[in-house]
C-alpha cells in the first residue's frame, strides 16, 4: 500500500473550475471499458473523453503534477472516464512493468460518501479503497490492479476522473 500515494489540493481553484468546467462539455462519448479481451469489452462499458491533444491537460497540468510527485515522466496517454449509476469498472492493470504510473484526479466538485465510487485496489489480496474527493488524486504504479467501484443509486451525476498514463524517467 505505499507505493498508492494521495495528494490533497491537488490543482489551484482556479485550475479546477476549468476542469470541472470542461467535464461539462460535449466531448464525452459511451463504450469506453477497463479490460479489452480480444479486442472485445469486458464488462460494463462507461464514458470516456479524450485529452491528450489538449495542453492544459497534457503540459500545463502535468508539470504541475510533476512538481507535486517530485518525478519525471513521458506522458502516454490523458482521458476522463465517467461512470453513472449501473456502471462500474473491471479489476485491471494500466502498464505490465515498474515503469507505468496513473495519476488519478477525482474531478468532481462535490462528493457524499454514501454515493460510493470508490477506487477499489487488489494489493496482494487485500483490498484498499480511495475516496473521489473533490480535487484530490492518487498515484500508483500501473501494474496495480485496481477498479472503479460503481456509484449508488441516490447518485444522480457522473462520477468523474481524469487517468493520467506515465511512463517514469529517469531523473
Amino acid at each position: 500500500m505505499d507505493d498508492i500515494k494521495s495528494y490533497n489540493k491537488v490543482f489551484s481553484e482556479n485550475d479546477c473550475k476549468l476542469i470541472y468546467d470542461r467535464m461539462e462539455s460535449h466531448n464525452w462519448y459511451f463504450g469506453h471499458g477497463s479490460r479489452i479481451v480480444n479486442n472485445r469489452l469486458v464488462g460494463t462499458p462507461f464514458w470516456r473523453m479524450d485529452l491528450k491533444d489538449d495542453e492544459f491537460f497534457n503540459k500545463y497540468l502535468l508539470n504541475m503534477i510533476e512538481e507535486k510527485t517530485q518525478q519525471h515522466y513521458e506522458l502516454y496517454d490523458v482521458y476522463a472516464n465517467g461512470h453513472t449509476f449501473g456502471t462500474s469498472g473491471s479489476f485491471h492493470v494500466d502498464w505490465h512493468d515498474a515503469s507505468g504510473r496513473t495519476f488519478l484526479f477525482y474531478a468532481n466538485p462535490f462528493w457524499r460518501i454514501e454515493w460510493g465510487g470508490k477506487t477499489v485496489f487488489d494489493v496482494d489480496g487485500e483490498y484498499h479503497f480511495t475516496i473521489p474527493k473533490p480535487n484530490s488524486a492518487i498515484l500508483f504504479p500501473g501494474i496495480i490492479p485496481h477498479a472503479a467501484e460503481g456509484t449508488s443509486r441516490s447518485f444522480v451525476g457522473l462520477r468523474t476522473t481524469i487517468a493520467w498514463k506515465l511512463i517514469l524517467k529517469d531523473s
